[in-house]
């Protein structure tokens, strides 16, 4: 993974922070079923893949079967 993918990463999961926090901020109750499911995923999946899978920051096991996310 080169600098600019690593800066791209990072700017992706800021932004989706910011999203998230927002909404929390302006009543929302997060939940598996509304509309922002897909966001709090891509979130887990953009931690791990910069943080790297054994940090405390990555919530998906690697290797695991069945769903990508936990």
């Amino acid at each position: 993974m080169t600098q600019q993918d690593k800066e791209q990463i990072m700017s992706r999961i800021i932004s989706l922070e910011y999203e998230n926090t927002k909404l929390v901020i302006d009543g929302h109750k997060p939940s598996s079923e509304d509309s922002f499911e897909p966001k709090r995923q891509e979130l887990k999946l953009l931690r791990c893949l910069y943080f790297g899978y054994k940090s405390n920051y990555c919530s998906i096991k690697k290797g695991s079967h069945g769903t990508l996310f936990s």
